[in-house]
């Protein structure tokens, strides 16, 4: 006696779910490998900057003052002086005066920041235990953290390759190339930065400005009293 079996196959319906299952496994599988890979070079960045502030430290401590930044275009990692005074106050930090790595693990420079009047030379050393700096940190939310740095330290993130371009450095304003405000702040060439904390890109609410509410910069600073103690136990301060 023959039994009948039913060999019913997957309706075109039924195959199409499946694939949309798949593809939103796939989808999350990469958006949170992406995720890991991000908060990992977040890490890195935070270690390599402070490996960078010793290095600014170290640099103090032998030579009476902080460096200068790298002004070439493009940088060659040494610092620009024209007779006692620096070409200017910001750059690419000066990474093979400081004997460090060039690059962020994004692939970018870090910007370099200074106040002139610890980093001049035409005296040894090119600052008092009076003299405070002149840069300026907020939190975000228009909050000082501090407001005496004589040095800031900036990683661009992601968008770096934006503003180390081929052809030159550029800071795009904010609103443009999905850039927020805070980010922009931080390449504007004035002596206020922002340290926030991370913001993806779609934090923003403006559907017309995708990167309004982002930030993914990791910023680092001198601290005034650390770099002046450094100093005085290397009898370079009173």
């Amino acid at each position: 006696m023959s039994v009948r079996r039913d060999q019913r196959g997957f309706s075109l319906i039924e195959l199409a779910i499946v694939l949309v299952i798949i593809g939103l496994l796939v989808g999350g599988g990469i958006a949170a490998l992406n995720a890991v890979a991000q908060q990992t070079r977040r890490t890195e960045a935070e270690r390599q900057l402070e490996h960078v502030r010793e290095a600014l430290y170290g640099f103090a401590m032998s030579e009476g003052r902080l460096p200068c930044p790298d002004t070439n275009d493009p940088p060659d990692g040494s610092e620009d002086l024209s007779g006692n005074d620096c070409d200017d106050n910001w750059g690419a930090l000066p990474w093979s005066e400081l004997q460090l790595g060039r690059r962020d693990p994004w692939g970018s420079l870090l910007l370099y920041r200074v106040d002139p009047d610890f980093a001049d030379t035409n005296t040894s050393p090119a600052f008092a235990l009076s003299d405070s700096g002149n840069l300026t940190v907020e939190d975000g939310e228009g909050n000082n953290i501090v407001t005496t740095s004589p040095a800031v330290i900036v990683a661009f993130g992601p968008q770096g390759a934006q503003i180390w371009t081929d052809s030159g450095f550029t800071c795009p304003s904010a609103g443009t190339n999905d850039f927020s405000a805070d980010e922009s702040e931080n390449c504007d060439d004035d002596n206020t930065f922002v340290a926030a904390e991370f913001r993806p890109p779609d934090a923003g609410t403006d559907p017309t400005n995708p990167g309004e509410g982002r930030f993914d910069d990791v910023l680092i600073w001198v601290p005034l009293p650390v770099l002046k103690a450094r100093m005085v136990d290397a009898g370079l301060l009173p």
